[in-house]
Formats: structure tokens, C-alpha cells, sequence
């Protein structure tokens, strides 16, 4: 029987950040590279930096969609290139937040860190590695800022508890010589975490804001069903249909940065922020046994490696006209090894350019921002059978963000 991979994990497809995490969930922060980390006092902040949540007055709501359009192909070691058919997918943010007390805000948001999708056409060589898979994590983050301005002055403070529900779904082909079966698994996961945040602007340095981070790694633990089918006489090769299991953990990660406004409307920042990659070394999956009762373990070396993003992005306002331009650039290192580099998350280091605006109309607010992940190209690894299939990935992506805001006195 050719070995099933099972991929739960690797479901980012050609996602447009390092490994499977996306960023976009505030047109504002896409427009100026995500560089938010010292500055986003918006309900945004819930996702980007929490300890920014108390900053501002009143009652705020932002409302975010993003359309990002992925593009990957295979090329063989003999020349022949297979173009990847994912459709463009949509991701929504949604952040409110209000001031309940000088000292205290509240708010809610809800992102969806970690996921996206990717898809081949059945002729892919790859077929039996990966023909659909999509992963949907929902962070509903509950947050609490206190601001703590009239003890430090300029110093805030936030946290947030991270509730993820989860969903995946796996197609892949299984090849008996000639012929061919299939594999067809789902599962929801659910996972509980968290995250902190500080942000710190000096009253002798009024020009000047810093900010920190660190969010919890979140184990999700899957169930659900796995469909196989074959023809009859290899039928008994694969494991019969049932429950399948796998836990995972979304990893843990840190930001920090500064910003500085040159003049009152011109501001630039610039983080840092380091993911806990390395934590996802090998996939199990519990499957049912081929023969008899119980279950058969599959596992997949994954051995992936802890990275810094660095980003830098500037803000240029234009108060007399209710309007904002913004400009960035991330450098984004993938943490998937050449030696594990296949059709499932044909990754690259990302260098993105983003470009933004906002218009203002009275108490609501529009703001766009784009994002294009550079094309590149990548080659395997050449260490025998790691990866099974030699080759090399080129991939690009688009990013589209809008964003609807409301600010409100109480």
C-alpha cells in the first residue's frame, strides 16, 4: 500500500505568510506591512497588540474582509510544471471595543489566524501527497485593557482569552499501481489559549510608542471521519472507514516594535516577531486498524524551524481631508525544511510589499490595503526520499483587505 500522508497540519496551501499563519484582519495594519505592534490602539489591537485595547475613548467596531488569491506550481526534475487551481479565498475579522471606565476597556474579536486552502488538478504528480485540503481556525478572543496612564504615565496593559474552534478537511489520491484509490478526511478540533500585550508611550518622548506581545501556543485535538475507497482487490490495504485523531498546536509567538512620528502627521514603525515553529516536528494521526479492532498511527516527519518576520511600515495623514496614505515591506522566512517541501504547503521566504489608504466620513471610516507576496521560486531538498518528489515550487500571492470602522462617544 503506498503510505498515506494525512496531512492534517500543512493546510496554509499557498498562503501568503510563513508556514499556514495569515495577518490580514485590519486593512490599516495590511496597508502599512502589518508594522502595527507599537501603535494599533484601534479594537484591531485585540489581534495585533492587545496591550493597545485601553487606549482609546468610547465605543469602536471594525468590520474586515480579506480576498487573497494564491498562486503555486510544481516543476519536476524533468521540466514538467503543474499549475495549483485554488480559488481565491475570503477571511473576515471582526473587532468591537469599548471603554467602560477610565482605567478600563473591553471588547471581543474574532480572526482566523491560522488556515487557508489549497487545491490540485487530479493530474498533479502529486495527487497521492495532496488534492484538496483547507484548515479554518476561529480565534474568539474575549479581551480586557486597563490603561494605566494615571499611575505611568502612557503605559497600557491588555489580555485576552483565546477560544478556537477548528475545522479540516483532506482529499488525496492513493496509487496500487495503475491503479487508484482515494482518501477522504474531516474533522473539527477545538483549543484554548491566550495572549498578552503591552504598549508603552513615554511623556518625555511624546514622538515615540513601543509595544509587546506574546500570545500562548494552542493544542487542538481532532476528530472525525476518515472515507477510503479503492478497487476491490486492494480495497483491504487501506484502513477500513471510522474515526480518525490527531492533536495539534498552533505555536506560540512573540512581537515587538517601535514607532516614531518624524513630524506630527508622518509616522514609521518597525517589528519583529519570532514564531514558535520548531514545536511541530512529526504528525500522528490514529486511523482504523487495517485488520481486526483498535487503531494504526500514521506519522510524518515535519521538522519545521523557529523564525523571525521582520516588518516595516510608514503613515502619512492628512487631517484637513479625513484621509491617511500608508506603505510597507515584510520579510517573511518560511519555516518549512527543503528536506519537507511538497504540493501540501509549497513554501517560500515571502518578501511582500503592501500599499493603503483611509478616507473618514464623520464618525465611520473606510480603509484599504493590498498586499503582494513577490513571486520566487524554491527548490527541494536532494536527500534521498526527503521529500518524496524532487522538484521546485514557484508561488505568488494577492492580498485585498477592506475595512469598515465606527468610533462613538459613550
Amino acid at each position: 500500500m503506498k503510505k498515506l500522508s494525512l496531512l492534517f497540519l500543512c493546510i496554509g496551501g499557498a498562503a501568503h505568510a510563513n508556514g499556514f499563519l495569515l495577518n490580514e484582519f485590519d486593512a490599516k495594519a495590511v496597508g502599512r506591512g502589518n508594522a502595527s505592534t507599537a501603535t494599533d490602539v484601534d479594537p484591531s489591537s485585540i489581534y495585533y497588540n492587545i496591550g493597545g485595547l485601553a487606549v482609546g475613548e468610547g465605543t469602536s467596531f471594525q468590520l474586515t474582509g480579506s480576498l487573497i488569491q494564491p498562486n503555486a506550481s510544481y516543476t519536476d526534475t524533468s521540466g514538467s510544471k503543474t499549475e495549483s487551481n485554488t480559488p481565491t479565498q475570503g477571511v473576515p475579522g471582526v473587532f468591537v471595543s469599548s471603554r467602560v471606565h477610565p482605567m478600563v476597556a473591553v471588547g471581543i474579536g474574532l480572526s482566523t489566524p491560522f488556515g487557508l486552502a489549497i487545491k490540485w488538478p487530479s493530474t498533479s504528480p502529486q495527487a497521492d501527497v495532496i488534492r484538496e485540503q483547507s484548515l479554518h481556525t476561529f480565534f474568539i478572543t474575549p479581551s480586557v485593557g486597563l490603561n494605566l496612564g494615571s499611575v505611568v504615565p502612557g503605559l497600557s496593559l491588555g489580555a485576552g482569552l483565546d477560544l478556537v474552534p477548528a475545522t479540516v478537511e483532506l482529499k488525496q489520491d492513493v496509487y496500487f499501481g495503475t491503479d487508484r484509490g482515494s482518501a477522504h478526511l474531516g474533522g473539527t478540533g477545538f483549543g484554548v489559549g491566550g495572549r498578552f500585550g503591552v504598549m508603552y508611550r513615554p511623556v518625555s518622548q511624546p514622538a515615540l510608542s513601543l509595544g509587546a506581545m506574546y500570545r500562548t501556543p494552542v493544542k487542538e485535538n481532532f476528530s472525525g471521519t476518515g472515507n477510503f475507497d479503492a478497487p476491490s482487490p486492494y480495497r483491504g490495504q487501506l484502513p477500513p472507514d471510522g474515526d480518525i485523531k490527531t492533536s495539534i498546536t498552533l505555536p506560540q509567538q512573540v512581537s515587538a516594535g517601535a514607532a516614531y512620528a518624524f513630524i506630527p502627521d508622518l509616522e514609521v514603525e518597525a517589528n519583529v516577531v519570532w514564531t514558535n515553529w520548531s514545536q511541530f516536528k512529526t504528525l500522528n494521526i490514529d486511523v482504523p486498524a487495517s485488520m481486526g479492532t483498535g487503531t494504526m498511527t500514521i506519522s510524518q516527519p515535519e521538522n519545521y524551524q523557529d523564525k523571525f518576520t521582520f516588518r516595516v511600515g510608514g503613515e502619512y495623514r492628512m487631517p484637513h481631508l479625513g484621509a491617511a496614505f500608508r506603505a510597507g515591506y515584510i520579510y517573511d522566512p518560511t519555516p518549512v525544511p527543503a528536506t519537507t517541501l511538497s504540493a501540501q504547503l509549497p513554501d517560500i521566504d515571502r518578501n511582500d510589499v503592501t500599499l493603503g489608504a483611509s478616507k473618514s466620513f464623520g464618525s465611520y471610516a473606510a480603509h484599504l490595503g493590498v498586499l503582494w507576496v513577490l513571486p520566487a521560486s524554491r527548490k527541494t531538498s536532494d536527500a534521498t526520499n526527503m521529500p518524496q518528489y524532487k522538484g521546485s515550487y514557484d508561488v505568488s500571492a494577492f492580498v485585498a483587505s477592506l475595512t469598515l470602522s465606527g468610533h462613538f462617544s459613550n
